[in-house]
């Protein structure tokens, strides 16, 4: 085991901990969480053995297995950008919809005097 691989799997054990410890304590976000430790699992194997993501890029008929793991990056930073994307619309339409009430609210009301 090289150094890269060492230190990696370090922060990567920890970050699995905390995930683990988080699950036990809270029940709110379990399926994300789960997510997440599977996901935290599978980059803990990949950097254990190399093997592993040549050998699934292999089956799926992709070269390399690099190229593999930059092609399911780019489609995991494609989904989450379109996630914040509709979430800052939905802000945006409330943050409208609140505006809106307290114009019509201080209309009602008459203009402030000073």
């Amino acid at each position: 085991m090289n150094l890269f691989q060492l230190v990696t799997l370090s922060v990567v054990a920890a970050v699995l901990a905390a995930e683990f410890i988080g699950l036990c304590r809270k029940s709110a976000g379990r399926k994300s969480r789960l997510l997440r430790i599977a996901v935290w699992s599978a980059a803990a194997a990949a950097i254990v053995d190399p093997g592993i993501p040549q050998a699934i890029a292999i089956c799926l008929g992709i070269g390399r297995g690099a190229d593999l793991v930059l092609y399911l990056v780019v489609l995991a930073f494609l989904r989450v950008s379109f996630y914040f994307y509709s979430c800052n619309m939905q802000l945006q339409r409330q943050l409208t919809i609140v505006v809106r009430h307290l114009a019509i609210q201080s209309a009602h009301q008459g203009p402030l005097e000073e």
